[in-house]
């Protein structure tokens, strides 16, 4: 479904491009008629704030302060004043310009496509090729759902805002979407911070649910305004370009921006520099974004130019942003999908190349072939190259493990090398120091630690001379017991637990031993892929540790037979020697 949602977001995207670039030689269907506009006291009139010197509404005679009425237009041209345009196509204004009432006719013109457009694109599909990735590697968590749900709202937002259309329904309807989808890429950005250092703190639910609450205000402003608009039953300036929608909008963003800031704060660790990677870029630029709108309705037309320039360097800096954080602090395992990239582009280059050298040499050699024969040759490139496809594949796949990721293979498979050598380890001493070093060594971890059942009710530390013990009824201890799956400790911040992530060491079912990995040395999280090696060394030491256990298990058991039949006889040892020496003086009597 993210995908899905990805892909209609690229459509629109790229539907927008075409609306202002035109297709196929056909000029564009965007225009601009050169003025900004704002709600005025006067019922149903817009107030012109500003004008662009060299735009259509100059030259048809529009000036600054002029009240436009929009009961004479239509309601296509009702949104040609609210929205973008129609290129070429012209329409009617009544204008009251001071006491004068004149009728003016203004024709926009296609807007001139500078690199703020072209800047703004890329940024743009930038961000929802960052989206589909995570939806492709990243979907099985929540977070990077709501990071790739954010993006392609917001992107399909973009999309809809000036949008221009010959046909008033397809207004209407976009007027409706962004009314809705418009507020939830916001309440994405809360939801996506709250993701961050759980639970959350009473003011952070606090703030989230406010920012909730003016994020359906105006959603509930916007479908007000746009009934309005169709109907002109009521004045709907106030509610399409009044300053309460701008304010309810405004205050969303603002407590969005708190939510991310609480975040960061309560984040620790790697987990805070994702935060402040992901965070700050997001809701920097809606910041920048609500300048923009109060810009357009207060300033001068070079000022919301400038206003706008700006916001997109800012939206620049996000996928920027998002993609470091994914490439250095792994909030994605990025590798598996360079990895793939790879390999495609080296198979795709080997088929097509062999298949254009097959074909420029039937052509060279079979020169005076028929027409049919260099066909059927043609088929038998094809078909051979088709049947060789799986095993050009597997080996380029083997070229790029071992040429592109040889150290990250080579640890994976050091760590699951000793969770099989574990189980030939004799001594218990030797197992937990060994692999204690060998996650220190393969995994780049800062610090390791094992955690061994001690008795019945407690987990002591093996490990790192550390004394202390944790309940079996520690937070941490209760959720690895119950689902047997490695834990994030930072999501337990009540138990006494530390590091990065605890792995559970199950054998028959039981917990008999945890290990306890800190954060990277190089600041780094560690890859799905990794961690998948982790699980399966706590497992492999922890079959050996629990194997161990038994076999000391039984020699005591051994033990406790001997002493008893030694007792026994020693027990018995008074009575017999009682016994000889009664024979005996039977014997000498």
């Amino acid at each position: 479904m993210l995908l899905t949602i990805c892909a209609l977001a690229a459509l629109a995207q790229v539907t927008d491009v075409l609306d202002a670039t035109g297709m196929g030689g056909a000029p564009p269907w965007q225009g601009s008629w050169g003025a900004n506009t704002s709600a005025s006291s006067k019922p149903f009139n817009l107030a012109v704030v500003s004008v662009d010197p060299s735009g259509s509404a100059a030259r048809a005679g529009l000036r600054r302060g002029d009240l436009i009425d929009i009961r004479p237009n239509t309601l296509i041209e009702r949104y040609f004043l609210f929205e973008a345009p129609v290129n070429g196509r012209a329409f009617n204004l009544s204008v009251h310009s001071g006491a004068l009432q004149k009728e003016l006719t203004v024709i926009p013109r296609a807007s001139i496509l500078t690199w703020k457009f072209w800047l703004f694109t890329f940024a743009v599909l930038w961000l929802l090729l960052f989206a589909t990735l995570i939806a492709w590697r990243g979907a099985d968590l929540r977070q990077t759902r709501l990071l790739s749900l954010w993006i392609a709202t917001f992107v399909f937002t973009g999309a809809l805002i000036g949008f221009a259309t010959p046909w008033a329904w397809v207004y209407v309807l976009q007027s409706i979407s962004v009314s809705v989808v418009g507020p939830l890429s916001v309440a994405l950005l809360a939801a996506f911070a709250s993701g961050f250092a759980q639970p959350l703190s009473r003011p952070r639910r606090l703030t989230q649910w406010l920012c909730y609450t003016f994020l359906a205000i105006f959603t509930a402003i916007s479908l007000v305004g746009t009934a309005g608009v169709i109907t002109l039953r009521f004045n709907p300036l106030p509610f399409v370009e009044g300053n309460a929608g701008l304010v309810f909008v405004a205050a969303a963003v603002l407590m969005a921006t708190l939510c991310g800031l609480l975040a960061i704060a309560a984040s620790r660790g790697v987990e805070r520099q994702r935060a402040v990677w992901t965070l700050v870029p997001l809701a920097a630029f809606f910041c920048f974004f609500i300048l923009g709108l109060i810009a357009t309705s207060s300033s001068s037309y070079a000022d919301t130019i400038v206003v706008g320039l700006v916001s997109t360097l800012v939206l620049l800096t996000t996928p920027v942003a998002l993609t470091y954080a994914a490439l250095s602090r792994r909030l994605i395992d990025v590798g598996f999908f360079l990895n793939r990239a790879a390999v495609f582009t080296i198979v795709s280059a080997i088929v097509i190349g062999a298949f254009i050298l097959a074909e420029w040499a039937a052509s060279a050699w079979l020169a005076s072939t028929t027409h049919t024969t260099s066909a059927f040759i043609g088929m038998v490139v094809a078909l051979g190259l088709g049947i060789s496809l799986r095993y050009i594949h597997r080996y380029v796949e083997r070229f790029v493990d071992g040429v592109l990721f040889r150290k990250r293979h080579e640890d994976e498979s050091a760590l699951r090398r000793f969770a099989h050598e574990a189980s030939c380890i004799s001594d218990r001493s030797t197992l937990l120091d060994r692999a204690v070093q060998t996650v220190k060594e393969h995994a780049s971890a800062d610090d390791a630690a094992i955690l061994v059942r001690d008795g019945t009710a407690s987990y002591a530390f093996a490990t790192d001379g550390q004394q202390a013990e944790v309940s079996e009824n520690d937070p941490g201890i209760l959720a690895l017991r119950a689902w047997n799956n490695p834990i994030d400790l930072h999501a337990f911040s009540d138990s006494q637990l530390r590091g990065e992530f605890a792995f559970p060491m199950i054998s028959r079912g039981d917990l008999v031993g945890v290990l306890i990995c800190g954060a990277k040395r190089d600041g780094e999280a560690y890859a799905p892929d990794e961690s998948e090696a982790l699980q399966a060394l706590a497992h492999g030491v922890g079959t050996a540790l629990d194997t161990l256990s038994s076999q000391s298990n039984g020699v005591m058991e051994s033990i406790r037979e001997t002493q008893a039949l030694m007792l026994q006889e020693l027990q018995r040892l008074p009575g017999a020697i009682v016994s000889a020496l009664r024979e005996k003086s039977e014997e000498d009597s």
